[in-house]
């Protein structure tokens, strides 16, 4: 392997551990963690969860009491601001290595270089949102 482009990996893993998305998705979780509220209600998503995927897999339908547990779980996840912070920190993470993979692919098919944010440097298909790149 070049030593060149590990340098260059071990740089851009540097990057991102040390940016404000990690950062926050890392406190988000801390938050939610520690919420014994947001905990009971992630516990009992995951097993419900379970329940569905078993279920699935065994080809049985979901009743619809299940189905309506299901959707009740979820609006309590929505409406608890720990798991909230954390779901909404987790998706600028997610931006932000979408941004990272678009720009190395790019790159591997010889097109533009740039994040997609739709600045002058970059081209046109990041979205609204793509401020987590840096360069909106």
């Amino acid at each position: 392997m070049s030593a060149e482009i590990m340098e260059k990996a071990n740089d851009l893993a540097e990057a991102i551990v040390n940016s404000g998305e990690l950062a926050e998705l890392r406190n988000a979780e801390a938050v939610m963690n520690n919420d014994s509220e947001a905990v009971k209600i992630l516990t009992e998503f995951q097993e419900k969860q379970q329940q569905v995927y078993q279920a699935h897999m065994s080809g049985e339908e979901l009743a619809p009491e299940d189905k309506k547990k299901v959707e009740e779980i979820e609006q309590r996840m929505g409406g608890n601001p720990a798991i909230r912070a954390y779901i909404e920190a987790s998706e600028k993470f997610e931006h932000l290595m979408k941004s990272v993979n678009l720009v190395i692919t790019r790159a591997l098919q010889g097109e533009d270089e740039g994040c997609g944010c739709g600045s002058s440097s970059c081209g046109s298909d990041c979205g609204p949102d793509c401020g987590p790149c840096g360069c909106s």
